[in-house]
């Protein structure tokens, strides 16, 4: 079996098909590139052979996200299976709690009062991620009130992490009832959240 990546980035684009005889590397190369979707000249490609066959049904197993090139002794270049770590967002808001038992925050339901919820993405362990690759794309939804961007000026329906945190706006409605906000995102590494607020 083949692994093909870009030469440029050693991104792994594609593998070729796992049989009991391989390809041959340029019939492998053209195959997977000719696959691709805005494919660059063949030219700009190179492949890997993983002649294990174990091996090879492993790294078919795994999602293409997972499949990275290192470099291992004297400079070679191996594919590697690196799941990605679990990361986790923390909710809060700063309204008060005022129940003694149900740990839910309160607001007045007059259609006017709000609370800021602010997110923050964790590790396993609660410590704030805070590098580049923590400026994820969060989405928003509320089965009751209005969500608002931290400032209070436009409806919103996501917000965007700047150094693994963001705050937005629950603004509450005319009736006493128990709003909950989802907090989503595209990235199966890192877990949803919800938050109750209670409008009384």
């Amino acid at each position: 079996m083949w692994v093909i990546y870009e030469k440029t980035n050693r991104k792994i684009v594609g593998l070729s098909a796992d049989c009991e005889t391989d390809l041959d590397k340029q019939v492998a190369l053209k195959e997977v590139v000719n696959g691709l979707i805005n494919p660059q000249p063949v030219s700009k490609y190179d492949a890997i052979q993983v002649s294990d066959r174990s091996r090879a049904g492993a790294l078919h197993e795994s999602p293409r996200q997972w499949l990275v090139l290192r470099e291992a002794e004297k400079g070679k270049l191996e594919v590697v299976i690196e799941e990605p770590g679990q990361s986790f967002l923390s909710l809060t808001c700063d309204a008060p709690d005022v129940h003694p038992v149900d740990g839910i925050p309160e607001i007045a339901a007059d259609g006017e009062s709000f609370t800021t919820i602010t997110a923050k993405k964790t590790d396993a362990q609660g410590k704030a991620l805070q590098g580049k690759e923590d400026n994820d794309q969060l989405y928003l939804r509320t089965d009751y009130g209005t969500l608002f961007s931290a400032d209070g000026k436009k409806e919103i329906s996501s917000i965007t992490l700047t150094k693994g945190q963001a705050s937005f706006r629950l603004v509450s409605q005319k009736a006493r009832r128990v709003a909950t906000v989802q907090v989503f995102n595209a990235d199966a590494g890192l877990l949803d959240r919800t938050i109750r607020i209670e409008f009384i």
